[in-house]
């Protein structure tokens, strides 16, 4: 090979190695990149707070109950107090405590099937509404002058005197209020009444300004009968009263005086878990935990991407060094050559 050639030959040799070199930074240079992204991606994997379950002890909590007769009091509260009554009593609690009353309610039903039927009047027989199977009365039927508490106007009037104060919207209480108020009897012609399977008398319009009278329903059978009739119902019903708490060694309370009462009362504890509560602490974790798991597989999932990409570039890389390798070789031999053909051009100028 001559001289001109050889050098020919190195000058790209040397080009090649470059570009190699150059290449092999710029992988480096990615493969940093992608470390760099792995490093990231690891410490918000760290970063991230595991969800824990809820534990039902969270839950449960002591609660207090006395028997007052035959009654089950349950306290609902317990606050530390410091207060004397007139009588010198020190009181260092305030409580709060659910107990069941009765009352006397106005009540509504909703028969969405009425079955409202008029009879007509036949004969010496007046005309009258059905409801079903049950034949209704006018309550202007009823005997007015007998208003003992055991006659039927005087349980009728207290019956509709409840409803009109727990449903005063109603055209049954408007009715009944214009009565009671202002005397008109004629709008007692516009109530009807019957007594149903569980022996409670219900009271209903004859017509309305809504779409749930008597006419009504009569008309359309699609439409819902709405009566009312009064009852005692037992709800429960929160009291709150000073009182003075006894407690043992390990701090439970033991007894109760209730404020204005001598009677001491024996505590009763049971451990509660509110349900409803665990129940959403338990749904709010698996849906965190859930969360939780898509954010691990999508960071494993863009790791194990990253960790294609560098192994792709890894094996470029190895590539490369082949290669370099190969072109420092030639380069090498090349050089030879030159130093050669050199060496023997100045030898024949010397002879």
């Amino acid at each position: 090979m001559g001289l001109a050639a050889s050098q020919a030959r190195w000058v790209a040799l040397a080009a090649r190695k470059s570009n190699v070199e150059y290449e092999g930074q710029q992988i480096n240079q990615a493969r940093t990149a992608l470390a760099n992204q792995s490093s990231e991606l690891w410490n918000q994997l760290y970063a991230m707070e595991v969800p824990t379950a809820p534990s039902t002890s969270e839950f449960t909590s002591t609660q207090y109950t006395f028997e007052n007769g035959d009654t089950t009091q349950t306290i609902t509260d317990i606050q530390s107090a410091e207060y004397t009554d007139a009588d010198g009593i020190n009181y260092n609690s305030y409580i709060t405590y659910s107990t069941k009353i009765s009352e006397y309610k106005g009540i509504r039903n909703t028969n969405s099937n009425p079955q409202v039927q008029y009879v007509a009047p036949a004969g010496e027989t007046e005309g009258y509404y059905m409801v079903g199977t049950k034949k209704l009365s006018c309550l202007n039927t009823v005997d007015k002058t007998d208003t003992s508490k055991e006659s039927s106007w005087g349980t009728y009037s207290a019956a509709l005197d409840q409803i009109a104060q727990d449903w005063p919207d109603t055209q049954l209480a408007k009715d009944w209020l214009d009565y009671k108020n202002n005397g008109n009897e004629a709008v007692l012609d516009n109530i009807y009444l019957w007594t149903d399977n569980n022996n409670k008398v219900n009271f209903v319009s004859k017509t309305s300004s809504t779409n749930d009278s008597l006419e009504a329903c009569r008309q359309d059978a699609t439409q819902a009968l709405h009566s009312y009739y009064a009852d005692y119902q037992t709800t429960n019903k929160e009291i709150s009263k000073y009182g003075v708490i006894e407690y043992d060694s390990s701090g439970r309370a033991t007894s109760l005086q209730l404020e204005g009462s001598s009677v001491v009362y024996s505590l009763k504890a049971s451990s509660v878990t509110d349900e409803n509560a665990y129940n959403d602490a338990m749904n709010q974790y698996n849906y965190e935990q859930q969360l939780y798991e898509k954010k691990v597989q999508d960071i494993n999932a863009r790791t194990e991407q990253i960790q294609t990409e560098d192994r792709t570039l890894e094996l470029r890389l190895k590539a490369l060094d082949t290669e370099q390798n190969a072109l420092q070789t030639e380069m090498d031999a090349v050089h030879k050559i030159i130093s050669k053909n050199i060496e023997s051009t100045f030898k024949t100028f010397e002879s």
